[in-house]
């Protein structure tokens, strides 16, 4: 599809260019290198080789410069943990896999994956987080995040399966903790009313 794309128009993105859409997006771009590092300076010093890996190779159009950044921000990423990736992978040559399917993230998951990341960091392997990034929110198959991560297609269909199960199980978190805190608002919203009749009632008399 961007070769296509190359092919049918012509002039390439400046130098100027691509330094503003880190600029612009840099806050983005450092939250995708944290979640798979888990490591705020590493996420950082990702984003600025990124940058400059882009500069490098920057024949690309204007309108993919923010897809762009984002390719060349996960892959200075993963090039930061890929020892630690290996050293994992064997975890996951083995375990079955729940999930039938592995679609990318859905708009409700992606919301609740944006909002609650930090616990995500704590809960998941830096290989379950590299596969949510690339397969659940950039979309990548299976068979391309297996070629990008150099391990099994076997391993990040079950560390994706790995990282969808800790997503269902923070809905079920969410969801849990939201019904808990409506119970405890409509308590709070009985007891106020009960105690203004009762205050009313004896100044009544």
């Amino acid at each position: 599809m961007l070769s296509a794309r190359m092919e049918s128009r012509s002039g390439f993105a400046s130098y100027e260019d691509v330094r503003s859409v880190f600029r612009e997006f840099r806050g983005q771009l450092e939250w995708l290198a944290y979640f798979i590092t888990g490591d705020e300076d590493v996420a950082a010093a990702c984003v600025e080789d990124a940058c400059g890996f882009s500069q490098l190779h920057n024949q690309v159009f204007e309108e993919w410069l923010l897809h762009w950044a984002r390719y060349a921000t996960i892959r200075s990423t993963i090039d930061a943990v890929r020892s630690r990736i290996q050293q994992l992978s064997r975890r996951y040559d083995q375990p079955a896999c729940v999930h039938g399917r592995h679609e990318p993230l859905s708009a409700d998951l992606l919301e609740l994956f944006v909002e609650e990341s930090d616990i995500l960091v704590s809960r998941l392997d830096v290989i379950s987080r590299a596969a949510l990034v690339i397969c659940g929110i950039e979309k990548h198959s299976i068979r391309e995040a297996a070629l990008f991560l150099g391990v099994s297609s076997a391993c990040v269909r079950a560390a994706y399966c790995a990282g969808l199960q800790s997503l269902d199980v923070l809905q079920l978190e969410t969801v849990e903790r939201k019904q808990r805190v409506c119970g405890r608002v409509q308590l709070t919203a009985r007891w106020g009313s009960e105690t203004r009749l009762s205050t009313s009632a004896q100044s009544s008399f």
